[in-house]
């Protein structure tokens, strides 16, 4: 009697519940790395905004401590021609200036025929803390604002007067008077901020 040869077979591939464990895996590995690739760019977002907010005040801390300790005892004419204090602050409502007065050591590149005096006022206008320039020292007209601080809730101002004592409110007994220091307060997206500067110390 004849025998059949032994047939000898291999078999490749996977079965259906390898070919399902294997999409298991792969498809946990996927959610696993848009998660970190996710997780990823919100961090570099929050660190961009984190540094720019940073930016922003530095800009503004360093541009306020400039013009305030080259703060001159010049007073100067508005557009009456009458004759207003050196330094003032209107607090209220509205777009008031909450701090005007007149600065030295401006820079004047340019060579233009003009002083090197230079008439700032800051204001608090839609939450943005403003730095207003006039052109000339007396009278004049302003160029565009520029916004220093952005998203700014309430703020407050203190002066020290020449006795060393604070008060909410800046009040001259003449109208060349300078206070020794201003502190300033305010609000920023549920963070509080306290920056004190010292006045006309450039001139010292």
């Amino acid at each position: 009697m004849k025998k059949n040869p032994a047939i000898f077979c291999s078999r490749n591939g996977f079965t259906l519940v390898e070919m399902m464990v294997a999409l298991f895996i792969f498809s946990m590995l996927s959610v696993a790395g848009v998660i970190m690739l996710r997780s990823a760019v919100d961090s570099d977002a929050v660190t961009a905004e984190n540094l720019g907010q940073m930016a922003e005040m530095q800009r503004f801390v360093s541009l306020m401590e400039a013009d305030l300790s080259q703060a001159l005892s010049r007073t100067y004419r508005d557009d009456g021609g009458d004759q207003m204090p050196a330094f003032s602050s209107e607090q209220g409502e509205g777009e008031a200036a909450f701090l005007k007065f007149t600065r030295g050591g401006q820079s004047n590149i340019n060579g233009e025929a003009r002083s090197n005096l230079e008439r700032v006022e800051y204001r608090l206008s839609d939450g943005n803390l403003e730095r207003w320039r006039y052109r000339m020292t007396d009278g004049g007209s302003t160029d565009q604002p520029a916004v220093l601080i952005s998203r700014v809730g309430s703020l407050e101002l203190r002066f020290r007067d020449k006795r060393g004592q604070w008060s909410d409110g800046w009040r001259t007994e003449r109208l060349v008077d300078l206070p020794r220091a201003v502190e300033i307060r305010f609000e920023r997206e549920g963070r509080s901020y306290r920056h004190l500067f010292l006045v006309g110390t450039g001139y010292l």
